[in-house]
């Protein structure tokens, strides 16, 4: 459930996705494709493709785009795995970032949603770290890579995008905590 913590990143992919003429946008992770459907209605000449493990997301998505009347390619896919041979102008995500050790520490509101979407791995950063390394080849020459990201993460994914984006960028969320971490002008192969 998108809170307003992800509102900055629907602002960035937004501003992006509207700079180009017919971007082609992947959401990975989608949820309950809230944040693909607000791309779209803003953006509607971008072609949306949105990315999730579970397939009970999916059928939310699909919900949640016909209740706004959008056209968005649902994908069952476990992050890249069924997008091979596809590259995309744009690719943000609001990946699981919570460390594995903090999961049961969470809010209760929080711990409702299902593991699957929160479980970051030992560190909190997997899901950065996989995305790096399918990078190459899923996004095109100059694309744009956004993450949300979590309490004390943005700093380590900033130093992952930098490796290979020409400018980045972190912005902060309405608390003033860093929680959007940006890559514009993809250059080379994620090292």
């Amino acid at each position: 459930i998108p809170r307003c913590d992800t509102e900055p990143l629907c602002e960035a992919v937004i501003e992006r996705a509207g700079a180009l003429k017919t971007p082609s946008v992947l959401e990975l992770g989608a949820g309950s494709g809230a944040v693909s459907v607000s791309v779209k209605l803003a953006c509607p000449g971008a072609c949306v493709t949105a990315a999730d493990v579970s397939r009970d997301a999916l059928g939310l998505c699909r919900e949640n785009a016909a209740l706004h009347g959008v056209q968005i390619e649902w994908v069952e896919s476990d992050w890249f795995s069924a997008l091979a041979g596809r590259k995309f102008d744009l690719i943000f995500s609001n990946p699981p970032y919570i460390p594995s050790h903090e999961l049961n520490a969470l809010q209760s509101e929080v711990r409702r949603e299902p593991a699957l979407a929160l479980d970051g791995g030992a560190d909190g950063l997997d899901f950065y770290r996989r995305t790096m390394l399918e990078l190459p080849e899923h996004l095109n020459a100059g694309g744009s890579l956004l993450f949300e990201t979590g309490d004390g993460e943005s700093e380590a994914v900033l130093a992952m995008l930098a490796e290979c984006f020409a400018h980045t960028e972190m912005r902060r969320d309405l608390g003033s905590l860093p929680r959007v971490v940006i890559g514009d002008g993809y250059e080379r192969d994620a090292g």
